[in-house]
């Protein structure tokens, strides 16, 4: 039986950020969620890899993304935040740029940010895997 090996140089990596239980319950109407009363807003939480960007798109929908940059995951400093404009994330360290959606807009990610499911209950916010 023959086994199949795949090279990969340093630009090529295929960013296999791994899978850890995400399971969260955020009360919305906790103070420390301020910011996600606001369309746009958004709040860092510990969860997930390297943690995990929660942001309150509109009306009632919510998108959580994992921080750690899908370019070179294993590098320390390989982990998104908010601009402070608010208008997309980035990575300071490999420079990728991701929008609201968490797709790529620019720099050397060709992949994505790792989106978790979210759901509404009342104030109760759900956030797994």
């Amino acid at each position: 039986m023959l086994t199949g090996f795949v090279a990969c140089d340093e630009t090529t990596d295929n960013p296999i950020i791994p899978n850890v239980l995400v399971n969260e319950q955020i009360n919305l109407t906790n103070i420390q969620y301020n910011a996600l009363r606001r369309d746009n807003g958004y709040v860092y939480l510990k969860s997930g890899v390297k943690g995990i960007i929660l942001l309150h798109k509109t009306g009632d929908t919510y998108a959580a993304f994992e921080r750690n940059c899908p370019y070179r995951p294993f590098d320390d400093c390989a982990q998104v935040s908010m601009d402070p404009s608010g208008f997309f994330m980035s990575d300071s360290c490999c420079q990728s740029v991701f929008d609201l959606n968490g797709f790529v807009t620019g720099g050397p990610s060709p992949y994505p940010l790792k989106q978790y499911s979210t759901s509404l209950t009342g104030n109760l916010l759900y956030i797994n895997n």
